[in-house]
């Protein structure tokens, strides 16, 4: 059974929840739970117009998938394939793109926000979520990689107003949805788990599915207009092409480097 879940949403989760909160007769109830039936099938954009509060939830799943796509099949951490190598080298690309990432939001979390006062508070809220660089240097250092020398990725998305910020983050807190799968998948394939080099996959355990909840109505209340709705969506897809190019980069760097120490060995 395919399996979705990289770095990205969970397909199937960003349905709006039910617009109908008063039901007066048993007629209204049926026809609530037939639109619900549409929605459990992923027919959501058949009734956007009738939930417009989630149509930035709804973009953003649909208009990213190309690229969360994309991500996905070149980390390929579900493959049977998974080695203990394979899953080092994924860290170091982490670390090399969240660390410069992490700090870039930290700085435009802790200024004054688009919209005056209000608009601060709401991006102050989003730097407790901003510590995943030392759960992936925990990780790598006990796996026995040292950070201090790895590269870290230039090519950064564009953080420079708050729409920016929240597409960024639908897309590294989406990414804890799935890293509950890959705990497990690596905890049983290459027998790694939460504290011996996979606390960064565990994102926030027990609490990931009401930190995600969290992090929705930050972005339903974030989109407040059109232009600023297209604003957050773009970000986000910006910020899966960043992660896939320097991802990419990283691989096609080792395998150079793999080829010429085979290429050095045949010479000896």
């Amino acid at each position: 059974m395919e399996t979705r879940l990289i770095l990205g949403s969970m397909r199937g989760i960003f349905f709006c929840q039910h617009p109908f909160r008063i039901l007066t007769a048993s007629r209204d109830f049926m026809a609530v739970l037939i639109l619900s039936a549409f929605l459990n099938q992923g027919a959501a954009p058949l009734i956007a117009q009738a939930a417009t509060p989630c149509s930035v939830l709804t973009r953003l799943r649909l208009e990213t998938r190309g690229e969360h796509d994309a991500v996905e099949r070149l980390l390929d951490l579900m493959g049977t394939g998974l080695t203990r190598e394979v899953y080092c080298r994924r860290l170091e690309q982490f670390y090399g793109f969240y660390r410069p990432l992490e700090a870039a939001l930290k700085i435009r979390c802790a200024l004054p926000g688009d919209h005056g006062v209000g608009a601060t508070s709401q991006l102050a809220t989003l730097l407790p979520r901003l510590k995943k660089t030392t759960r992936l240097q925990r990780d790598l250092h006990y796996l026995g990689v040292e950070t201090a020398d790895l590269p870290l990725c230039r090519n950064l998305p564009p953080l420079e107003t708050e729409a920016e910020v929240l597409g960024c983050l639908y897309v590294i807190e989406g990414a804890t949805l799935g890293g509950q799968m890959i705990t497990r998948h690596v905890r049983t394939n290459i027998d790694i788990t939460p504290t011996t080099g996979g606390s960064f996959f565990e994102g926030y355990a027990a609490d990931t599915g009401k930190m995600w909840q969290a992090m929705r109505q930050l972005l339903v209340s974030g989109a407040i207009d059109p232009q600023t709705e297209s604003a957050m969506v773009v970000s986000a897809i910006t910020t899966f092409a960043s992660l896939r190019g320097w991802c990419a980069l990283a691989n096609t760097c080792a395998k150079n480097l793999t080829e010429n120490h085979r290429e050095a060995d045949q010479r000896a």
